[in-house]
């Protein structure tokens, strides 16, 4: 291992400063890293892919990118073959051509390569496995066990790659990998129709964190119909309550900001400005918000939660805003000042509040907004209908309240004069209570009871009745046949509407 006085990057990075574009733009490409960009942004390039080497102790590469550095003139020359350093992927053949350079994303930062770049040829009807080893040196197996932020995933993508641009994460459709004889149980495909969506695989807790330990990997692919190449990083995450706390401290949208993007937007001749209404429920979790946020890129004023976005993010990075659906990045995400200040003014049992062009805001209430639709009782008690019970209904109930009801055949007189008296007429839209409303159309025997005959009564309803000396109930008379009127056998059922109070049938 060489010594740490062996790289020392603070002479470097400033003659880094000294180089020009042209110098910049050559020095990257023999580091297949991205040319464009700003100046800053290809120095910022340079001086990480300084400390990487330095980081992994690798003396060849570091003293290769230091001295295109410190003579940049000497890239003009032919170039020698790119010096390998001794390591325990030495035997691992190198993939020609470009390797792929990964999107960044801010929930991890990578770090050093684990493994050699892995080529998956073209399979269209066949399956094929490629098998790897990752092996980790001392200083990284270390830390893997104390630093629980760094992580160890698995990158893919397939073609095309080239030095210039970079690519997303994307798995074969039909892929399984194992790590040491353990099955990765991640989501190697995405959202459908979704490029971007899929994250790294991250396998760090199937590892063996030994130093020097030969840990297997083995990935198995079939039918695809273009190269993919995969590769082990090192990565630091980044957890969400660390990126929403660096939302929190980073550039924000000013409340003044907003108010005159609103009134510049109410004097546009061609718009007719009417108040709008803000949602204070997040669009994803359908919950207040807590930490309003939106794009720059964005024409609304409408937020969504930080922290709810950048879960959603984490688990399938689609990075579209959820109100427009316009592609945004993590970069130009900022805090909405505005719309935190109308949280921190309402109560947390207000969802929405009604913005005016001149951007003074209130809340619904106060706008004097029709109350939710409610169900007014008195309207059921205007349907219900006082029915007044007949006087001999009356009679009747009473006398089997107190268990002295006769079971003798009305005489016909009476009868009649029930048939014949009129029921007084509901009255309509007096209140009652509904225990009080009797139903006169159940019946327990007859399920479809008959209406009132006009004819006369039959004959053997007046029957004459005699009371029985053993117990001193009405008994009916058997005429000459012998029989109880025109039945025979057992008398004739009582009439029901004795029990309840019908007319005379």
């Amino acid at each position: 291992m060489a010594p740490h006085s062996a790289f020392e990057t603070n002479t470097v990075e400033q003659k880094v400063k000294t180089l020009v574009n042209a110098h910049l733009k050559s020095i990257l490409k023999k580091e297949n890293l991205l040319v464009s960009g700003v100046k800053v942004a290809m120095q910022r390039r340079i001086n990480a892919q300084l400390h990487l080497h330095a980081d992994n102790q690798d003396l060849n590469r570091f003293n290769r990118l230091k001295g295109f550095i410190m003579n940049p003139e000497s890239m003009n020359s032919p170039a020698a073959p790119y010096p390998l350093n001794q390591s325990p992927y030495s035997n691992f053949p190198q993939v020609a051509g470009p390797r792929p350079i990964f999107k960044d994303s801010p929930f991890y930062t990578i770090l050093q390569h684990l493994t050699p770049v892995q080529e998956c040829k073209v399979r269209e009807a066949t399956r094929d496995t490629i098998e790897c080893k990752i092996i980790l040196k001392s200083d990284v197996a270390d830390k893997l066990v104390s630093e629980p932020d760094l992580r160890v995933m698995i990158f893919c993508a397939s073609e095309p790659i080239s030095h210039f641009s970079k690519v997303d994460v994307a798995f074969p459709h039909q892929v399984e990998i194992k790590v040491n004889l353990d099955e990765v149980k991640a989501n190697l495909r995405g959202l459908k129709n979704r490029a971007g969506s899929t994250r790294p695989a991250d396998i760090t807790n199937l590892l063996r964190k030994r130093a020097y330990y030969e840990n297997s990997m083995t990935l198995t692919y079939a039918l695809t119909h273009k190269k993919f190449y995969f590769v082990v990083n090192l990565v630091r995450q980044h957890l969400v309550e660390e990126l929403v706390a660096k939302l929190k401290s980073g550039k924000t949208i000013s409340k003044d900001q907003v108010i005159r993007e609103m009134i510049s937007k109410a004097q546009d001749t061609d718009v007719q400005a009417i108040g709008s209404i803000i949602s204070l429920k997040c669009p994803l979790s359908t919950l207040r918000i807590d930490v309003a946020c939106r794009s720059t890129i964005c024409t609304h004023n409408q937020c969504f939660d930080a922290t709810s976005f950048l879960q959603l993010q984490e688990q399938a990075p689609t990075w579209t805003c959820p109100v427009c659906n316009k592609t945004v990045s993590f970069e130009a995400l900022e805090i909405d000042l505005y719309v935190d200040d109308i949280l921190k003014s309402t109560p947390k049992t207000i969802d929405q509040v009604t913005v005016e062009p001149d951007g003074k805001w209130s809340r619904i209430s106060e706008h004097g907004a029709r109350p939710k639709a409610g169900h007014d009782s008195s309207d059921d008690d205007e349907d219900l209908v006082e029915i007044k019970d007949p006087p001999r209904v009356t009679a009747v109930k009473n006398e089997m309240a107190n268990g002295s009801i006769s079971m003798r055949t009305p005489p016909t007189s009476s009868r009649e004069q029930s048939a014949t008296s009129s029921v007084p007429p509901p009255s309509i839209g007096t209140k009652r209570s509904v225990s009080a409303v009797i139903d006169l159309t159940s019946d327990d025997e007859e399920e479809n009871p008959r209406h009132p005959k006009k004819s006369a009564t039959p004959a053997y309803l007046t029957t004459p009745t005699h009371s029985s000396p053993g117990n001193g109930r009405a008994q009916p008379v058997a005429n000459s046949l012998g029989s109880f009127g025109p039945y025979s056998g057992n008398p004739p059922a009582e009439p029901n509407y004795i029990q309840r109070g019908y007319p005379h049938r």
